[in-house]
C-alpha cells in the first residue's frame, strides 16, 4: 500500500522489470515483476479510493492474463492486543469496512450507548444492518480452504523481533500484547479513519462480531481491504481474477489501544516500536506462502475450490 511495505519484497526478489499500467496511483505506476513475470508486486497507495482506483486498473489491464492468478495482499495494520501483539502476522478470513454507517460525536450520543458508531438502517449500536441496507461492501469473506492451507505452510515460521518492540509490549499486564509476535488467523477491519484508543476499538470489535453473525475475530485494523476486495469481487466477476485465490495478509506494527497508565493519544503517538519489524515480517511470513505457490506450482495451478456456504465473496452474496 506505500512505499515500506513495496521494498519488504523489491530487495530480496529482485523485482526489477517494470511495467507502467494506466490507471495506477501517481505515486506508483509501476508493476514490479522478476525476470521470469512469475512474482510481480504493485503498490496501490494508501486509502480505500487508492486501493479501489489501483487494483481495478490493475485487474482489468490488458497486459496481464490472471485468471489463474493469486494474489496477496501485504501489509501493516494496528492490532488489537487481546488477539495479537507488534510484529505478528494475521492473516485473515474476514474484511470489515467497519467505518461505513451512521456516527455521532461521543459527546453527542445517547447516554446509554458506549459508542456513535450504528448501521444503516438501525438505530443504535450493535443491531446487524442486513438487506436492503447493506451498500455491499460492509464485509468481504475469503476462501476458507485456501486459507486452511495457507495456515498450514506458515504455522512454523519464525517471525522477527526487535528489543524496542518488546519493551513497548512489556507495558501490557495480558497476554498476547506482552509476548513475542507470532502467526495468527483473524479479522481486519478496514477504515480511513486511524481510530485508536480503548473505547473506539471495542466499537469496531463490537461491529465486527455483529456483522459476522459472532464468527469473526477483530484483531487488526487497516485502510484498504474492503476496497481492493471489491475490486477483486467485480473482476472475478467479469473473469478477469479468480476471488479464490486471494489471500489477505497483516503484519502488526502498532496497538489499536492505549496500555494501563498510559493514554489513549499518548499510546497513538507513542514510540511502539513495532513498525520496523512489521514491515521485516511481510517477507518472513509472505515468502513461504509465495514460494511454495510459485514453485509448486502443479499442487496450486487448478486453485482451492471454496465453500460457498455462509458469507462467501461480497455481503451481497455476488459470488454464491
Amino acid at each position: 500500500m506505500f512505499t515500506s511495505e513495496e521494498g519488504a519484497w523489491l530487495t530480496p526478489l529482485a523485482l526489477k522489470y517494470n511495467i507502467s499500467v494506466p490507471g495506477l496511483s501517481m505515486l506508483y505506476p509501476h508493476v514490479h515483476c522478476d525476470e521470469k513475470g512469475w512474482i510481480c508486486q504493485v503498490t496501490t497507495g494508501e486509502s480505500e479510493i487508492n486501493a479501489a482506483t489501483s487494483t481495478t486498473a490493475l485487474f482489468f489491464s490488458p497486459y496481464f492474463d490472471f485468471t489463474t492468478t493469486y494474489f496477496m495482499i501485504a501489509g501493516i495494520a494496528g492490532g488489537n492486543p487481546y488477539y495479537t501483539t507488534t510484529g505478528s502476522a494475521t492473516f485473515a478470513q474476514y474484511a470489515v469496512q467497519v467505518a461505513l454507517g451512521y456516527e455521532l460525536d461521543a459527546r453527542e450520543m445517547p447516554s446509554n450507548w458506549t459508542t456513535g458508531y450504528f448501521g444503516f438502517g438501525t438505530v443504535a449500536p450493535n443491531l446487524y444492518p442486513g438487506l436492503p441496507n447493506w451498500y455491499g461492501t460492509e464485509l468481504f469473506e475469503l476462501n476458507t480452504n485456501l486459507l486452511a492451507r495457507v495456515m498450514d505452510l506458515v504455522k512454523d515460521v519464525k517471525l522477527n523481533d526487535t528489543a524496542d518492540a518488546a519493551a513497548w509490549r512489556s507495558k501490557y499486564d495480558f497476554a498476547p500484547a506482552n509476548q513475542p509476535p507470532t502467526i495468527v488467523q483473524c479479522d481486519v477491519a478496514t477504515s480511513d479513519v486511524w481510530f485508536s484508543g480503548a473505547l473506539l476499538s471495542e466499537a469496531m470489535g463490537n461491529i465486527t462480531e455483529v456483522w459476522t453473525n459472532g464468527t469473526g475475530k477483530y484483531c487488526t485494523t487497516a485502510e484498504e481491504d474492503n476496497a481492493t476486495l471489491e475490486s477483486a469481487v467485480r473482476a472475478h466477476l467479469a473473469g478477469m481474477v479468480d476471488y479464490s485465490r486471494f489471500i489477505l495478509m497483516r503484519t502488526v506494527s502498532d496497538f489499536d489501544r492505549q496500555p494501563p497508565n498510559i493514554t489513549a493519544y499518548d499510546s497513538l503517538t507513542g514510540a511502539q516500536g513495532g513498525f520496523g519489524v512489521a514491515i521485516t515480517n511481510i517477507f518472513t511470513a509472505g515468502w513461504p506462502v509465495v514460494k511454495e505457490i510459485v514453485y509448486d506450482w502443479d499442487a496450486w495451478k487448478d486453485g482451492t475450490e471454496p465453500s460457498l456456504t455462509g458469507g462467501y465473496g461480497d455481503v451481497l452474496g455476488s459470488l454464491l
